[in-house]
C-alpha cells in the first residue's frame, strides 16, 4: 500500500488510539509529562510531511499540550484493523534508512522517495 493509501485510510479512523516508541516518549518527557510505551496517545490528524514525505500524526495525552510524531515512532494496538498495514508502512521506511552499504543520510532522506509520488 502506498504513503498515500494508508494516510486515507487512518484518516478514516480518527481519532486513532496510538503508544509512543522512544523518540516520542523521550518527547514527552522532556515536556514533563509522565509517558511510558503502554501510555495511551490519541491521534488527532495525520499528514505527510512536506519536508520528508513521511506520515505524520499530531498526537497528545488527555488534556495535555499536542506534539507532532512520525507514523514510524507510534504503535498501534494489535487488534487495530489497521495494525498490519502501519507496520508494513513502518518495516519499509526502517528497512530503506538501514539498507547495507548505502550512505543514506538521515536529513535528506525523503519517505516519498520510496513511493516515488
Amino acid at each position: 500500500m502506498s504513503a498515500q493509501g494508508l494516510l486515507t485510510e487512518i484518516k478514516k479512523h480518527l481519532p486513532l488510539k496510538v503508544y509512543g516508541k522512544g523518540p516520542v516518549l523521550e518527547l514527552l518527557r522532556e515536556m514533563g509529562t509522565l509517558a511510558e510505551k503502554t501510555t495511551p496517545l490519541q491521534a488527532t490528524e495525520v499528514f505527510r510531511s512536506n519536508e520528508s514525505g513521511e506520515l505524520v500524526c499530531v498526537v497528545a495525552l488527555e488534556g495535555k499540550e499536542k506534539v507532532t510524531a512520525a507514523l514510524t515512532n507510534l504503535r498501534l494496538d494489535i487488534k487495530h484493523p489497521l495494525f498490519a498495514k502501519v507496520r508494513n508502512y513502518q518495516r519499509e521506511v526502517e528497512r530503506e534508512i538501514s539498507k547495507p552499504g548505502q550512505d543514506v543520510n538521515r536529513s535528506s532522506f525523503r519517505v516519498g522517495d520510496l513511493y516515488k509520488r
